[in-house]
């Protein structure tokens, strides 16, 4: 059970990096918008309005919560079997991820009002969400994995680092 938690938490961080990327670009397009409106020429923007701004930003990181969220359910009560291989891993997150951030569209249909270039970016970077998702599965199911899963351990899950340490240890 201990395990369920650490990969929910570690899917939910991973979700609210994903979800800060387009909430901090939205957040300096609504800025920049608003500081531009203060020459007072009106530039018929929807981020002229906060509103619309705050909408952009915080469900930005809402759906990035929910992805990372999700898919940390997944893999933390996921089959082992399933959890072990790669590609099985790798696409289920890529589903989750991918239809998941299909909230952004909404998002972004909301706080352009209808605007077509911010609904369009969304939809095109729908499969670029999942594959990161799936890219960064191994990572966010280390707690499930085991230790070496994690990045930035030399022995890459071989278990070579740890005999190494604990042997020069046991030299002395």
């Amino acid at each position: 059970m201990r395990t369920s938690v650490a990969v929910m938490r570690r899917g939910l961080l991973f979700g609210l990096r994903a979800g800060a990327i387009p909430a901090g670009i939205c957040g300096v397009l609504w800025a920049a918008i608003a500081l531009s409106g203060l020459s007072g020429e009106p530039l018929d923007s929807s981020f002229e309005k906060p509103a619309a701004g705050l909408v952009a930003v915080l469900g930005s990181l809402a759906v990035g919560a929910a992805v990372g969220l999700v898919t940390g359910a997944v893999l933390a009560f996921a089959p082992p079997r399933m959890l072990g291989s790669a590609p099985a891993r790798g696409l289920s997150c890529f589903v989750v991820g991918a239809t998941l951030s299909a909230g952004e569209v909404v998002v972004m249909d909301v706080s352009s009002e209808g605007g077509y270039g911010p609904v369009v970016l969304a939809v095109l970077a729908m499969p670029v969400v999942g594959a990161v998702t799936a890219a960064r599965s191994g990572s966010i199911a280390a707690a499930r994995l085991g230790g070496g899963a994690v990045a930035g351990y030399a022995d890459a899950g071989t278990g070579a680092g740890a005999s190494t340490s604990a042997g020069t240890r046991s030299g002395r």
